[in-house]
Order: C-alpha cells, then structure tokens, then sequence
C-alpha cells in the first residue's frame, strides 16, 4: 500500500511541481515588468485611468524601440558611446559587463552566443560531455595564449548547479544536430528522459 501510494505522490509531484515553479517565475518576471513602469504610468494618468498591465505593455514596446535604435547605424553608435563611457565607471562595469555578456549568450544576440551544441571529449578515459560552443575566436586575448585550433566550450552541470567552460581542441568536439533548449534541458536533469504520459 505504501509503495502504491508513493509512486501515485511522486507522480503528481512530476506534473505538478514544473507547472507550479513555470507560473511562479512567470508571475515573478510579468509583476517586475509592471512594476518598472506602471507607478509612473499610473501617477501621470491618474489612477481612475490606469489599467492594470500598462506597465507590461509599456515594457515589451521600450525593450522593442530599443533594440530597432541599437540596431540602426546611426542611432546605434550613439547608444554605443554612452555604453562605452557607462562602462567605464567604477564597480558599474563589474556588474554590467558580465550581465550584458550573459544575456548576449543566452539570448543568442551576440557573435559567441551558444548557437553549437557539441559533443565534448573530457579527458583520456573517454568520458563524454553535452556542451554549447560560446567562442571560436580569441582575437581579443594576448597573442599566442591560445592556437588557432582552440575553442571555449561551455558544459553545463546537472540539476542547476552551475557549470564551467573548457578550452579544448577543434578535434575534440562532434557538433551535433539539436537544438540549444534540448542540449541544456538534457544537461541539467542528467539525462532523465521523463515519461510526459505520467497520468
């Protein structure tokens, strides 16, 4: 009886819990978003005019003008310089590059962004890893740091806890043919093909 009721609990927890933490961060980030903009928005109109989600909609349509100005020559490269000079204020560039740099990688808006999902050959035992290339060149190094043939691999570990990127050689690495969403999915729950049939 124990073990009937155990298994029906771990089956619920399954299709329960990755629905509940889904609308949680949903919730989370569209409630954020609301906030950025919707008490300002709400004291210039008055609250009798304020409808609620203003502030959502006022912030997908910033993020939307933003990235149309970044993206044209001349608007783009005066937004670069203001970028520039942000940068160089103290402890504003510890926290904003690496940001900006996390953001570029995942949201696939840079050149080193994590489009390449490789197989990774870890050592001489013939241990294999998933892993996402984050960068083929290394003109940006000190000359002669890495070879030609050097790229950064970027390996995520399970269940969330963080990850670390290799440089390895060209030859150690099998691309293969799924997408990115796949290959960190696989990663992070070590491989677990989960029965989507669990009712």
């Amino acid at each position: 009886m124990l073990k009937i009721i155990n298994r029906l609990f771990w089956r619920g927890l399954i299709v329960v819990m990755p629905i509940t933490l889904s609308i949680y961060l949903f919730l989370v980030i569209l409630n954020q978003a609301e906030n950025l903009f919707g008490n300002l928005i709400k004291q210039l109109v008055g609250p009798s005019l304020y409808i609620p989600g203003l502030g959502i909609v006022i912030t997908i349509i910033l993020m939307v003008v933003v990235g149309i100005l970044v993206s044209n020559f001349i608007t783009g490269s005066v937004i670069n310089f203001f970028i520039n000079q942000f940068e160089k204020v103290p402890f504003i560039k510890a926290i904003y590059n690496p940001l900006r740099d996390l953001i570029s990688l995942f949201g696939g808006a840079g050149p080193d962004s994590m489009k390449k999902v490789v197989l990774v050959n870890l050592g001489s035992l013939g241990v294999q890893s998933i892993g996402l290339v984050t960068r083929e060149e290394f003109d940006d190094m000190p000359a002669g740091t890495f070879t030609e043939d050097k790229i950064a691999v970027y390996i995520p570990m399970s269940y969330m806890l963080g990850g670390f990127t290799a440089i390895v050689d060209r030859s150690q690495v099998k691309e293969l043919d799924i997408p990115v969403e796949k290959a960190i999915k696989l990663a992070i729950t070590g491989w677990i093909k989960a029965d989507k049939n669990v009712i």
